[in-house]
């Protein structure tokens, strides 16, 4: 999933489940993402354990919602809150979302010990393709019952 922004870019990969089996429901739908954060010349990587398959399920439908302008939660929060995303959208075909990143998902290059906020400007087709990408991620690494 990639989105853009006046700012840099956003991308969220599926890389792998964290555990190839486990017995407890929690730890088989933990999964290792990979996070690419742009700006200007700056790039930041990182590969953490910080998301569920529930919650990337739960992304691709606060997506959806806000494509759909159905009043979506105006912020979207996981177990692991290194990662958070406001939406700031104007109901229209403009949207502004900002990505939080916190603690270990925070970019190598931003030095303050608060978190670090990204704003996304993507356009409609830009989040449609996100949204799609995330299905698509979720086909290959569904819930795990």
């Amino acid at each position: 999933m990639k989105l853009t922004g006046p700012q840099g870019e956003f991308e969220l990969n599926v890389i792998d489940y964290e555990y190839s089996d486990a017995a407890q429901f929690l730890k088989r739908n933990w999964l290792i993402v990979s996070m690419v954060t742009s700006q200007g010349d700056q790039q930041s990587t990182r590969t953490l354990t910080l998301l569920s398959t529930w919650e990337l399920e739960m992304l691709r439908d606060w997506m959806q919602s806000v494509v759909d302008k159905a009043n979506p939660a105006p912020r979207l929060t996981f177990i692991d809150p290194t990662l958070s995303f406001s939406n700031f959208s104007d109901n229209k075909d403009h949207y502004l979302f900002r990505i939080g990143l916190a603690n270990e998902a925070t970019p190598n290059w931003h030095a303050d010990s608060k978190p670090f906020w990204m704003p996304l400007t993507p356009n409609r087709d830009e989040l449609i393709l996100a949204i799609r990408d995330l299905a698509t991620q979720l086909d290959k690494f569904p819930v795990r019952e």
